[in-house]
């Protein structure tokens, strides 16, 4: 009996090792897939950006003393002010405010 219970346990412990390993194997699997992949997966669970997202990180890139650029982003969208703005816009509005200061803007 003893001998059953113990190989129970030694069972157990490779399923609990073979899960681990299984879990390991997925995260470097993630962190190691093609951008392409990763990009490609983002998009799938992506939300859209409402409003109050994109005015926060207007936001706080005008606080970093980007405002005037920022204010002709929104109005090369022919738009007067943020609330104007298209929402289809928000997206490359934000991936371009973000790249401001980063080296890939023309104020570099």
């Amino acid at each position: 009996m003893a001998a059953m219970s113990e190989m129970n346990l030694v069972i157990e412990e490779l399923r609990t090792a073979a899960n681990a390993l299984t879990s390991v194997a997925d995260s470097l699997t993630q962190m190691y897939s093609t951008s392409e992949e990763t990009e490609a997966e983002l998009l799938q669970e992506r939300k859209p950006l409402t409003l109050e997202e994109v005015r926060d990180i207007l936001r706080h890139k005008c606080e970093e003393g980007y405002a005037a650029d920022v204010k002709q982003m929104i109005a090369d969208l022919g738009a007067k002010s943020l609330k104007d703005v298209n929402p289809d816009d928000y997206e490359p509005l934000v991936k371009a405010v973000q790249a401001l200061g980063t080296g890939g803007d023309d104020d570099a």
